[in-house]
Protein backbone atom coordinates (compact mmCIF):
# COMPACT_ATOMS: atom_id res chain seq x y z
CA UNK A 1 0.00 0.00 0.00
CA UNK A 2 1.34 3.45 -0.88
CA UNK A 3 2.25 5.96 1.83
CA UNK A 4 -0.65 8.21 0.81
CA UNK A 5 -3.09 5.32 0.96
CA UNK A 6 -1.82 4.26 4.40
CA UNK A 7 -2.08 7.83 5.64
CA UNK A 8 -5.62 8.15 4.31
CA UNK A 9 -6.64 4.83 5.88
CA UNK A 10 -5.12 5.92 9.20
CA UNK A 11 -7.08 9.16 9.00
CA UNK A 12 -10.31 7.26 8.37
CA UNK A 13 -9.52 4.91 11.24
CA UNK A 14 -8.62 7.84 13.53
CA UNK A 15 -5.24 6.20 14.11
CA UNK A 16 -6.61 2.93 15.60
CA UNK A 17 -7.49 -0.52 14.21
CA UNK A 18 -10.72 -2.33 14.98
CA UNK A 19 -11.51 -2.38 18.68
CA UNK A 20 -12.28 -5.51 20.68
CA UNK A 21 -15.96 -5.28 19.68
CA UNK A 22 -14.96 -5.27 15.99
CA UNK A 23 -16.21 -1.73 15.51
CA UNK A 24 -14.86 0.55 12.82
CA UNK A 25 -13.88 4.11 13.59
CA UNK A 26 -16.70 6.58 12.95
CA UNK A 27 -15.44 7.76 9.51
CA UNK A 28 -14.91 4.19 8.28
CA UNK A 29 -18.29 3.12 9.66
CA UNK A 30 -19.99 6.02 7.87
CA UNK A 31 -18.32 5.01 4.62
CA UNK A 32 -19.19 1.35 5.16
CA UNK A 33 -22.84 2.18 5.83
CA UNK A 34 -23.00 4.31 2.71
CA UNK A 35 -21.73 1.42 0.62
CA UNK A 36 -23.43 -1.55 2.30
CA UNK A 37 -26.52 -0.38 4.23
CA UNK A 38 -28.95 -1.28 1.44
CA UNK A 39 -27.57 -4.79 1.07
CA UNK A 40 -27.51 -5.31 4.83
CA UNK A 41 -31.15 -4.24 5.09
CA UNK A 42 -32.18 -6.65 2.33
CA UNK A 43 -30.31 -9.54 4.00
CA UNK A 44 -31.90 -8.84 7.40
CA UNK A 45 -35.39 -8.64 5.92
CA UNK A 46 -34.96 -11.96 4.13
CA UNK A 47 -33.58 -13.65 7.25
CA UNK A 48 -36.42 -12.34 9.44
CA UNK A 49 -39.12 -13.52 7.02
CA UNK A 50 -37.60 -17.00 6.74
CA UNK A 51 -37.08 -17.10 10.50
CA UNK A 52 -40.72 -16.16 11.11
CA UNK A 53 -41.92 -19.06 8.99
CA UNK A 54 -39.78 -21.56 10.89
CA UNK A 55 -40.59 -19.87 14.20
CA UNK A 56 -44.32 -20.43 13.68
CA UNK A 57 -43.77 -24.07 12.68
CA UNK A 58 -43.30 -24.65 16.40
CA UNK A 59 -47.01 -23.92 16.80
CA UNK A 60 -47.52 -27.36 15.27
CA UNK A 61 -45.16 -29.06 17.72
CA UNK A 62 -46.83 -27.19 20.57
CA UNK A 63 -49.95 -29.30 20.00
CA UNK A 64 -47.97 -32.32 21.18
CA UNK A 65 -45.38 -30.81 23.48
CA UNK A 66 -47.31 -27.96 25.14
CA UNK A 67 -50.94 -28.99 25.36
CA UNK A 68 -51.39 -27.22 28.69
CA UNK A 69 -50.28 -23.82 27.33
CA UNK A 70 -51.18 -24.34 23.66
CA UNK A 71 -53.49 -21.33 23.36
CA UNK A 72 -50.94 -19.04 25.02
CA UNK A 73 -48.24 -20.35 22.68
CA UNK A 74 -50.38 -19.55 19.63
CA UNK A 75 -51.18 -16.07 20.89
CA UNK A 76 -47.58 -15.19 21.79
CA UNK A 77 -46.08 -16.48 18.53
CA UNK A 78 -48.74 -15.56 15.99
CA UNK A 79 -50.39 -12.53 17.55
CA UNK A 80 -47.44 -10.80 19.22
CA UNK A 81 -44.01 -11.88 17.93
CA UNK A 82 -45.08 -12.20 14.28
CA UNK A 83 -46.69 -8.72 13.97
CA UNK A 84 -43.78 -7.15 15.85
CA UNK A 85 -41.29 -8.86 13.53
CA UNK A 86 -43.21 -7.77 10.42
CA UNK A 87 -43.23 -4.21 11.75
CA UNK A 88 -39.50 -4.55 12.21
CA UNK A 89 -39.12 -5.64 8.57
CA UNK A 90 -40.94 -2.46 7.56
CA UNK A 91 -39.02 -0.19 9.92
CA UNK A 92 -35.42 -1.22 9.29
CA UNK A 93 -35.38 0.19 5.80
CA UNK A 94 -36.42 3.55 7.14
CA UNK A 95 -33.96 4.00 9.97
CA UNK A 96 -30.26 4.93 10.11
CA UNK A 97 -27.96 1.86 9.92
CA UNK A 98 -27.00 2.02 13.61
CA UNK A 99 -30.66 1.97 14.60
CA UNK A 100 -31.34 -0.90 12.23
CA UNK A 101 -28.88 -3.05 14.18
CA UNK A 102 -30.41 -2.00 17.51
CA UNK A 103 -33.93 -2.75 16.29
CA UNK A 104 -32.87 -6.20 15.12
CA UNK A 105 -31.29 -6.88 18.51
CA UNK A 106 -34.54 -5.85 20.24
CA UNK A 107 -36.59 -7.97 17.85
CA UNK A 108 -34.61 -11.17 18.39
CA UNK A 109 -34.63 -10.69 22.16
CA UNK A 110 -38.41 -10.34 21.98
CA UNK A 111 -38.68 -13.52 19.94
CA UNK A 112 -36.40 -15.43 22.32
CA UNK A 113 -38.44 -14.57 25.40
CA UNK A 114 -41.42 -16.58 24.17
CA UNK A 115 -39.87 -20.08 23.97
CA UNK A 116 -37.96 -19.52 27.22
CA UNK A 117 -41.17 -18.48 28.97
CA UNK A 118 -43.18 -21.40 27.56
CA UNK A 119 -40.43 -23.86 28.55
CA UNK A 120 -40.49 -22.47 32.08
CA UNK A 121 -44.29 -22.32 32.32
CA UNK A 122 -45.38 -25.69 31.00
CA UNK A 123 -45.99 -28.51 33.42
CA UNK A 124 -46.45 -31.16 30.76
CA UNK A 125 -43.80 -33.87 30.88
CA UNK A 126 -43.16 -33.48 27.13
CA UNK A 127 -42.58 -29.75 27.54
CA UNK A 128 -38.93 -30.34 28.33
CA UNK A 129 -38.37 -31.22 24.66
CA UNK A 130 -39.08 -27.60 23.71
CA UNK A 131 -35.66 -26.75 25.15
CA UNK A 132 -34.15 -27.70 21.77
CA UNK A 133 -35.72 -24.59 20.24
CA UNK A 134 -33.57 -22.30 22.38
CA UNK A 135 -30.10 -23.15 20.99
CA UNK A 136 -31.53 -22.98 17.46
CA UNK A 137 -32.79 -19.45 18.10
CA UNK A 138 -29.38 -18.41 19.41
CA UNK A 139 -27.65 -19.88 16.35
CA UNK A 140 -30.17 -18.12 14.11
CA UNK A 141 -29.45 -14.75 15.73
CA UNK A 142 -25.67 -15.01 15.70
CA UNK A 143 -25.07 -16.85 12.44
CA UNK A 144 -28.07 -16.29 10.15
CA UNK A 145 -29.03 -12.78 11.13
CA UNK A 146 -25.31 -12.25 11.79
CA UNK A 147 -25.82 -9.61 14.45
CA UNK A 148 -22.90 -7.19 14.71
CA UNK A 149 -20.52 -8.69 17.26
CA UNK A 150 -21.26 -6.24 20.05
CA UNK A 151 -24.99 -6.91 19.64
CA UNK A 152 -24.38 -10.65 19.35
CA UNK A 153 -22.50 -10.53 22.65
CA UNK A 154 -25.36 -8.63 24.31
CA UNK A 155 -28.00 -11.01 22.93
CA UNK A 156 -25.99 -14.13 23.83
CA UNK A 157 -25.41 -12.94 27.39
CA UNK A 158 -29.10 -12.12 27.84
CA UNK A 159 -30.20 -15.43 26.29
CA UNK A 160 -27.85 -17.41 28.53
CA UNK A 161 -28.94 -15.54 31.66
CA UNK A 162 -32.66 -15.90 30.90
CA UNK A 163 -32.33 -19.58 30.05
CA UNK A 164 -30.28 -20.45 33.11
CA UNK A 165 -32.77 -18.53 35.27
CA UNK A 166 -35.65 -20.49 33.72
CA UNK A 167 -33.81 -23.79 34.21
CA UNK A 168 -32.97 -23.03 37.85
CA UNK A 169 -36.48 -21.88 38.78
CA UNK A 170 -38.53 -24.39 36.79
CA UNK A 171 -40.47 -26.77 38.96
CA UNK A 172 -39.96 -30.50 38.69
CA UNK A 173 -36.38 -30.58 37.43
CA UNK A 174 -33.77 -32.55 39.32
CA UNK A 175 -30.24 -31.24 39.72
CA UNK A 176 -28.56 -33.41 37.02
CA UNK A 177 -31.15 -32.28 34.45
CA UNK A 178 -30.72 -28.63 35.41
CA UNK A 179 -26.97 -29.01 35.04
CA UNK A 180 -27.36 -30.69 31.64
CA UNK A 181 -29.64 -27.95 30.32
CA UNK A 182 -27.24 -25.27 31.59
CA UNK A 183 -24.30 -26.97 29.86
CA UNK A 184 -26.25 -27.31 26.61
CA UNK A 185 -27.29 -23.67 26.49
CA UNK A 186 -23.81 -22.52 27.53
CA UNK A 187 -22.23 -24.60 24.76
CA UNK A 188 -24.68 -23.23 22.21
CA UNK A 189 -23.96 -19.67 23.34
CA UNK A 190 -20.18 -20.06 23.18
CA UNK A 191 -20.26 -21.87 19.83
CA UNK A 192 -22.55 -19.40 18.11
CA UNK A 193 -20.80 -16.35 19.58
CA UNK A 194 -17.41 -17.68 18.46
CA UNK A 195 -18.83 -18.27 14.98
CA UNK A 196 -20.27 -14.77 14.94
CA UNK A 197 -16.90 -13.32 15.94
CA UNK A 198 -15.21 -15.14 13.05
CA UNK A 199 -17.85 -13.93 10.59
CA UNK A 200 -17.64 -10.36 11.81
CA UNK A 201 -13.85 -10.32 11.94
CA UNK A 202 -13.67 -11.55 8.37
CA UNK A 203 -16.27 -9.00 7.24
CA UNK A 204 -14.37 -6.13 8.84
CA UNK A 205 -10.98 -7.37 7.70
CA UNK A 206 -12.17 -7.86 4.12
CA UNK A 207 -13.65 -4.39 4.08
CA UNK A 208 -10.49 -2.75 5.41
CA UNK A 209 -8.44 -4.65 2.83
CA UNK A 210 -10.77 -3.54 0.06
CA UNK A 211 -10.77 0.02 1.39
CA UNK A 212 -6.98 0.02 1.42
CA UNK A 213 -6.93 -1.21 -2.17
CA UNK A 214 -9.41 1.48 -3.18
CA UNK A 215 -7.38 4.19 -1.48
CA UNK A 216 -4.20 2.83 -3.03
CA UNK A 217 -5.77 2.92 -6.48
CA UNK A 218 -7.12 6.42 -5.85
CA UNK A 219 -3.73 7.58 -4.62
CA UNK A 220 -1.99 6.08 -7.65
CA UNK A 221 -4.51 7.65 -10.00
CA UNK A 222 -4.09 11.04 -8.31
CA UNK A 223 -0.30 10.71 -8.54
CA UNK A 224 -0.58 9.79 -12.21
CA UNK A 225 -2.80 12.79 -12.91
CA UNK A 226 -0.47 15.05 -10.95
CA UNK A 227 2.55 13.78 -12.88
CA UNK A 228 0.65 14.15 -16.13
CA UNK A 229 -0.33 17.70 -15.24
CA UNK A 230 3.24 18.53 -14.26
CA UNK A 231 4.54 17.10 -17.51
CA UNK A 232 2.12 19.32 -19.44
CA UNK A 233 2.53 22.50 -17.36
CA UNK A 234 5.22 25.17 -17.49
CA UNK A 235 6.80 25.43 -14.05
CA UNK A 236 7.54 29.16 -14.16
CA UNK A 237 4.25 30.56 -15.45
CA UNK A 238 1.79 27.79 -14.60
CA UNK A 239 0.54 27.84 -18.20
CA UNK A 240 0.27 24.71 -20.31
CA UNK A 241 3.60 23.91 -21.93
CA UNK A 242 4.56 23.21 -25.52
CA UNK A 243 3.70 19.53 -25.19
CA UNK A 244 0.18 20.34 -24.03
CA UNK A 245 -0.17 22.86 -26.86
CA UNK A 246 0.91 20.27 -29.42
CA UNK A 247 -1.64 17.76 -28.08
CA UNK A 248 -4.48 20.28 -28.21
CA UNK A 249 -3.49 21.56 -31.65
CA UNK A 250 -3.29 18.01 -33.02
CA UNK A 251 -6.72 17.20 -31.60
CA UNK A 252 -8.42 20.29 -32.98
CA UNK A 253 -6.73 20.06 -36.38
CA UNK A 254 -8.03 16.48 -36.67
CA UNK A 255 -11.59 17.87 -36.72
CA UNK A 256 -13.23 20.00 -39.42
CA UNK A 257 -13.61 22.93 -36.98
CA UNK A 258 -11.99 26.27 -37.68
CA UNK A 259 -8.69 26.72 -35.80
CA UNK A 260 -6.77 29.95 -35.20
CA UNK A 261 -3.22 29.96 -33.84
CA UNK A 262 -1.33 32.95 -32.44
CA UNK A 263 2.43 33.03 -31.96
CA UNK A 264 3.32 35.69 -29.38
CA UNK A 265 6.73 37.10 -28.62
CA UNK A 266 7.73 39.59 -25.91
CA UNK A 267 9.49 42.43 -27.69
CA UNK A 268 13.22 42.89 -26.93
CA UNK A 269 13.05 40.50 -24.00
CA UNK A 270 16.76 39.69 -24.12
CA UNK A 271 17.57 43.37 -23.63
CA UNK A 272 15.13 43.41 -20.68
CA UNK A 273 16.91 40.46 -19.08
CA UNK A 274 20.36 41.93 -19.71
CA UNK A 275 19.39 45.23 -18.13
CA UNK A 276 17.39 44.05 -15.10
CA UNK A 277 18.54 40.47 -14.54
CA UNK A 278 16.85 37.10 -14.75
CA UNK A 279 14.73 37.44 -11.57
CA UNK A 280 13.10 40.53 -13.05
CA UNK A 281 12.77 38.68 -16.34
CA UNK A 282 11.01 35.77 -14.63
CA UNK A 283 8.66 38.18 -12.86
CA UNK A 284 7.90 39.83 -16.20
CA UNK A 285 7.10 36.43 -17.75
CA UNK A 286 4.74 35.59 -14.88
CA UNK A 287 2.87 38.89 -15.13
CA UNK A 288 2.49 38.57 -18.88
CA UNK A 289 1.40 34.93 -18.46
CA UNK A 290 -1.43 36.00 -16.16
CA UNK A 291 -2.92 38.01 -19.02
CA UNK A 292 -2.48 35.10 -21.41
CA UNK A 293 -4.02 32.67 -18.93
CA UNK A 294 -7.19 34.74 -18.78
CA UNK A 295 -7.30 34.84 -22.58
CA UNK A 296 -6.97 31.06 -22.72
CA UNK A 297 -9.91 30.17 -20.48
CA UNK A 298 -12.85 28.15 -21.77
CA UNK A 299 -13.28 24.94 -23.73
CA UNK A 300 -12.39 26.55 -27.06
CA UNK A 301 -9.14 28.29 -26.13
CA UNK A 302 -5.72 27.30 -24.83
CA UNK A 303 -2.78 29.54 -24.08
CA UNK A 304 0.64 27.95 -23.58
CA UNK A 305 4.24 28.92 -23.08
CA UNK A 306 5.94 27.89 -26.30
CA UNK A 307 9.45 28.44 -24.98
CA UNK A 308 11.60 31.29 -23.63
CA UNK A 309 9.71 34.53 -24.19
CA UNK A 310 7.36 32.98 -26.77
CA UNK A 311 3.78 32.06 -26.08
CA UNK A 312 0.95 30.58 -28.15
CA UNK A 313 -2.81 30.95 -28.09
CA UNK A 314 -4.95 28.48 -30.03
CA UNK A 315 -8.67 29.07 -30.60
CA UNK A 316 -11.33 26.73 -31.92
CA UNK A 317 -14.32 27.89 -33.96
CA UNK A 318 -13.15 31.52 -33.92
CA UNK A 319 -13.92 33.64 -36.97
CA UNK A 320 -11.22 35.73 -38.61
CA UNK A 321 -12.70 38.85 -37.02
CA UNK A 322 -12.80 37.20 -33.60
CA UNK A 323 -9.19 36.03 -33.90
CA UNK A 324 -8.09 39.54 -34.88
CA UNK A 325 -10.04 41.05 -31.99
CA UNK A 326 -8.47 38.65 -29.49
CA UNK A 327 -4.98 39.40 -30.83
CA UNK A 328 -5.57 43.16 -30.61
CA UNK A 329 -6.85 42.79 -27.02
CA UNK A 330 -3.72 40.87 -26.04
CA UNK A 331 -1.42 43.53 -27.47
CA UNK A 332 -3.31 46.27 -25.68
CA UNK A 333 -3.51 44.34 -22.38
CA UNK A 334 0.25 43.73 -22.22
CA UNK A 335 1.01 47.37 -23.02
CA UNK A 336 -1.45 48.38 -20.28
CA UNK A 337 0.60 46.46 -17.70
CA UNK A 338 3.15 49.31 -17.92
CA UNK A 339 6.11 47.08 -17.13
CA UNK A 340 9.12 49.36 -17.52
CA UNK A 341 11.62 48.32 -20.19
CA UNK A 342 14.74 50.50 -19.76
CA UNK A 343 16.75 49.17 -22.72
CA UNK A 344 14.47 49.63 -25.73
CA UNK A 345 15.87 51.78 -28.48
CA UNK A 346 12.51 52.50 -30.10
CA UNK A 347 11.40 54.97 -27.40
CA UNK A 348 8.44 52.95 -26.15
CA UNK A 349 9.96 52.30 -22.72
CA UNK A 350 7.61 49.49 -21.66
CA UNK A 351 7.17 45.79 -22.28
CA UNK A 352 5.05 45.00 -25.35
CA UNK A 353 4.34 41.96 -27.50
CA UNK A 354 4.17 41.09 -31.18
CA UNK A 355 1.56 38.62 -32.38
CA UNK A 356 1.33 36.55 -35.55
CA UNK A 357 -2.09 35.02 -36.30
CA UNK A 358 -2.80 32.12 -38.65
CA UNK A 359 -6.22 30.62 -39.19
CA UNK A 360 -7.67 27.53 -40.81
CA UNK A 361 -11.25 27.95 -41.97
CA UNK A 362 -13.97 25.45 -41.16
CA UNK A 363 -13.56 22.29 -43.25
CA UNK A 364 -10.27 23.39 -44.84
CA UNK A 365 -7.47 20.88 -44.21
CA UNK A 366 -4.34 22.25 -42.55
CA UNK A 367 -1.82 20.46 -40.37
CA UNK A 368 -0.49 21.85 -37.08
CA UNK A 369 2.88 22.32 -38.76
CA UNK A 370 1.26 24.41 -41.49
CA UNK A 371 -0.50 26.62 -38.95
CA UNK A 372 2.69 27.05 -36.92
CA UNK A 373 4.65 28.04 -40.00
CA UNK A 374 1.98 30.55 -41.03
CA UNK A 375 1.76 32.04 -37.51
CA UNK A 376 5.57 32.31 -37.34
CA UNK A 377 5.56 34.08 -40.70
CA UNK A 378 2.96 36.55 -39.46
CA UNK A 379 4.93 37.07 -36.22
CA UNK A 380 8.07 37.88 -38.21
CA UNK A 381 6.13 40.48 -40.18
CA UNK A 382 4.73 42.00 -36.97
CA UNK A 383 8.29 42.41 -35.70
CA UNK A 384 9.58 43.83 -38.95
CA UNK A 385 6.80 46.41 -39.00
CA UNK A 386 7.62 47.94 -35.63
CA UNK A 387 6.48 45.40 -32.99
CA UNK A 388 3.71 46.08 -30.44
CA UNK A 389 1.16 44.88 -32.97
CA UNK A 390 -0.40 41.80 -34.52
CA UNK A 391 -0.39 40.55 -38.09
CA UNK A 392 -2.98 38.23 -39.58
CA UNK A 393 -1.47 35.80 -42.09
CA UNK A 394 -3.46 35.53 -45.32
CA UNK A 395 -0.91 33.97 -47.60
CA UNK A 396 -0.14 36.15 -50.54
CA UNK A 397 -2.91 38.58 -49.61
CA UNK A 398 -1.37 39.13 -46.15
CA UNK A 399 -2.40 42.28 -44.36
CA UNK A 400 -1.46 43.57 -40.96
CA UNK A 401 -3.30 45.58 -38.36
CA UNK A 402 -1.85 47.70 -35.58
CA UNK A 403 -2.87 47.46 -31.97
CA UNK A 404 -4.68 50.72 -32.27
Amino acid sequence: MSANAIQRLDELNSGRPLDWWLRFSAPVQARYDLEHAAGRTADIRTAILIGLILYNVYNVTSIVLLPDVLLLSLVLRAAIVTPVSLALVWAIGRTPPQWTERLVLGGILNAYLVPVFLFWLTRDSLGLFTFGELPLTIVFANMVLALRFQHAAIFTACAFALTVLAVLTKEGLDAPLRFSFAVQIGTACLFSLYANHRIERRRCGDYLTALGATLRATSADAARREFQNLSRTDALTGLPNRRHLAEQLDAWCATPDAVALMMIDIDHFKLFNDALGHPAGDDCLRRVAEVFAEAGTGDDALCARFGGEEFSLVLRNASEMEAARRARNLVQAIEALNITHPSRADGIGKVTISVGVARRSNGVPASPATLLAAADRALYQAKSRGRNRFVLDRGEADRFATAG
